[in-house]
């Protein structure tokens, strides 16, 4: 049997290291993108606030807007001096910290849902900065701004297809990716994220089982009609090893 992530070896962390320790085969099999805005202006206006300490607290939601800010030029370790830096769990954090930040920054404590983090997040008033992917929507900035923040909010890149425009695209191109017509039915694909569960429903070949990682991701994964055998039950290897078991 063989696990195939639906994401890029640029992107694996602890889940990919925690499966191979167990003796998991990995694959990866990555279905979306990540490219920059065609105008990225406010992108890089953004990076120089974030160096001049033009906001109290900057918000970081997934290692891709660490990834974004830091190919436009972002030290972490520069505003982590005079900003308070939060963001939305420990796969964020250890990005951030592999960039170069140094302090701990801010994170929700057991729930890092949307309505998790807008509960426990301090309230305001203040400035703040919230670089997310243009897909994210508006939830986030609304909540903060209902918590008394005056905020921020620019498109960090966007989520598209694989592979990504190359002269836009976020991530290097890069070996060892796997086609939709390279898996067998001994497969079992991990859904990452909602993106990559809507595109599968459109190129998804015959495999052992499907899985998802997370409620958002199990809630597209029905909407486009994919027939889950299970969602893990924590968004890390111990969690999809032990949804993994079952299918043995």
């Amino acid at each position: 049997m063989r696990i195939i992530l639906t994401r890029q070896p640029a992107q694996a962390g602890r889940i990919e290291a925690g499966l191979q320790q167990l003796g998991h085969h990995i694959g990866f099999l990555p279905l979306t993108d990540f490219q920059y805005p065609q105008d990225t202006e406010a992108l890089d206006e953004l990076v120089a606030g974030l160096h001049a300490g033009t906001w109290n607290t900057l918000l970081l939601t997934s290692p891709n807007t660490i990834r974004a800010l830091v190919a436009r030029g972002w030290e972490p370790a520069v505003t982590e001096h005079h900003t308070t830096i939060a963001v939305t769990g420990p796969g964020t954090a250890r990005v951030l910290h592999d960039f170069g930040a140094r302090r701990t920054p801010w994170m929700p404590k057991n729930d890092a849902s949307a309505a998790g983090i807008l509960e426990q997040f301090p309230t305001g008033p203040g400035t703040l900065a919230l670089p997310q992917g243009a897909a994210a929507g508006d939830a986030m900035r609304a909540g903060l701004t209902q918590r008394g923040w005056h905020v921020t909010h620019v498109a960090a890149y966007h989520t598209v297809d694989y592979p990504a425009q190359a002269d836009l695209a976020l991530m290097p191109a890069q070996s060892g990716i796997l086609e939709p017509t390279d898996l067998n039915t001994h497969d079992v694909v991990v859904l990452t994220a909602p993106s990559a569960a809507r595109r599968w429903a459109t190129s998804a070949v015959p495999v052992q089982a499907v899985i998802a990682i997370g409620q958002p991701t199990r809630r597209a994964a029905y909407e486009t009609g994919i027939s889950l055998a299970a969602t893990a039950t924590s968004p890390d290897a111990a969690g999809i090893a032990a949804v993994v078991d079952t299918l043995e």
